[in-house]
Formats: C-alpha cells, sequence, structure tokens
C-alpha cells in the first residue's frame, strides 16, 4: 500500500502502520539524514533492520523526486524545511532517534540543536566536529569545482554503485545535488554558533575512511555526551555494509 508524504522534505521508508505491527506498545521514530548527494533511499536498509521503529529519510529539494525543486544551500533553510516535516507527522508516544552519514551528520546534529523538543538519541556517523574540518575539502570553493572534480571525489570515496553508472547519467543526476550539498557543507563550515546537542550520541567511524579518521569523529566525544562508539571495516561508506551493527547499537544506547 502507498503511504502520501505529507511533506516532500520527509519520505517514508517505514511508516508508523508498518512499524505498529512490530511494536504497537511504542513506535520509536528514526529520522535519517543522507550524505552529500545522496537522497532518502541512502538509509532504506534501515527500515529492514529496525522493524520496530518508523523510519524517515530527509529528502533535500534538487534529487530524485524533488529534482525540479531548486537545491538549499543554507544550513538553517534545510533545517527550518526538516523541522516543518516532522511537525505534520502524526504524534508519536516512541522515542525520538535522529541519524545522519557524512555532511549528513553535520546537517543531523543542527537538527538536533535546533528542534523544539531534543531527541533520545543521535547518531553521527562518518563526519567530525564542526570547527576541526577543512572548509574546502577539494582545495576550493564549492562554487568553482567542475566536472572532473566531483568524479574524482566521488571516485575517492568508492562510493557504493558509482562503477556500474553511465558517466552521463552520474553527470546530470548525481553531480549537480553533490555540488549544492558541497555548497551546503561550506556553509555548515562557516557558521559561528557552537551549540551542542544535549542528547546521548552514538559515533560511527571507519577503519579505512579516507576522508575522516576513526580519531576525527571520536572528537565528538569533547563537546557532546557520547554513549557509544562504533568503528566498522571499511571506507567512508561502511554504513551502508554494516547496517545490522549500526541498528544493535541504536537499539542498545535506548
Amino acid at each position: 500500500m502507498s503511504v502520501p508524504i505529507t511533506d516532500p522534505w520527509l519520505q517514508p521508508l517505514r511508516p508508523p502502520a508498518q512499524s505498529a505491527a512490530v511494536a504497537p506498545e511504542r513506535r520509536d521514530r528514526l529520522v535519517c539524514w543522507p550524505p552529500a548527494g545522496g537522497s532518502a533511499t541512502f538509509f532504506h536498509a534501515f527500515a529492514a533492520a529496525l522493524p520496530e521503529a518508523e523510519v524517515w529519510a530527509v529528502q533535500p529539494p534538487g534529487r530524485a523526486n524533488r529534482r525540479r525543486t531548486p537545491p538549499v544551500t543554507v544550513p538553517e533553510e534545510a533545517v527550518e524545511g526538516v523541522l516543518a516535516a516532522l511537525d505534520k507527522l502524526p504524534p508519536s508516544d516512541g522515542r525520538l532517534i535522529f541519524m545522519g552519514h557524512s555532511m549528513g551528520a553535520a546537517m543531523t546534529h543542527l537538527l538536533a540543536t535546533r528542534a523544539p523538543a531534543p531527541p533520545d538519541l543521535v547518531v553521527l556517523s562518518a563526519w567530525p566536529v564542526p570547527g576541526r574540518f577543512v572548509r574546502h575539502p577539494l582545495g576550493k570553493p564549492a562554487a568553482e569545482l567542475g566536472t572532473d572534480d566531483l568524479f574524482a571525489f566521488l571516485r575517492s570515496l568508492d562510493t557504493p554503485g558509482l562503477a556500474d553508472l553511465d558517466d552521463a547519467l552520474v553527470a546530470e543526476y548525481l553531480l549537480p545535488p553533490l555540488k549544492s550539498d558541497l555548497l551546503l557543507g561550506e556553509g555548515l563550515a562557516a557558521m559561528t554558533d557552537r551549540t551542542w546537542t544535549k542528547s546521548p550520541v552514538v559515533l560511527v567511524a571507519a577503519d579505512d575512511d579516507p576522508v575522516f579518521s576513526p580519531a576525527e569523529v571520536a572528537a565528538w566525544g569533547d563537546v557532546v555526551d557520547v554513549r557509544d562508539r562504533i568503528q566498522l571495516a571499511g571506507g567512508h561508506f561502511a554504513l551502508s555494509a554494516h547496517v545490522d551493527t549500526v541498528a544493535e547499537a541504536i537499539r542498545r544506547a535506548l
């Protein structure tokens, strides 16, 4: 059965009716923010790994079913869009979990600090503490990045599925949202507000991440209440290969 989307900023991966069949007493709600250039489907596997929870994923404009919507490159504007979408969801008596991967982790943390009620848990994967990463990780402003720069960046991350896609399709469908999200990341790096979430945090890092080392991710422990640290085998997208491990860490932390 199709599920109506109450707001384009949030896509239902496991809607309330499905989670209620597994956990009728209390339905936790997981809200996920994808990495730069990614879409809501990045977190689809978590709907299967956490059948007791509602799973919603942020769908930023400029990609997938929102491809023709102008992208948002101002962090606070993106967070406001997601908060407005969350406000439209049916009330939930379960716990609220925010999770993000890579730049989506930075946006998730910002979302947690701006939410009217703090989430019960925040999961931050493959991203260092704000203020401790380079504003222009590719060596020049995102506005100046060309097609070759963006392809090289994707390949350096060993982006899942990239080798199976035609370069022309990647250039048309994946590179524009990637570039707009890199602009969003520059906005995050430029922010001077260093408000930290008061919610407990689970950190996820990978042994061979070429972008952010486990030590850089672990530095969140200097500023937030870290409840658990998960170190995975693999590269920047190791999260996708260890969904069950991370799902179990979420259950333990709640």
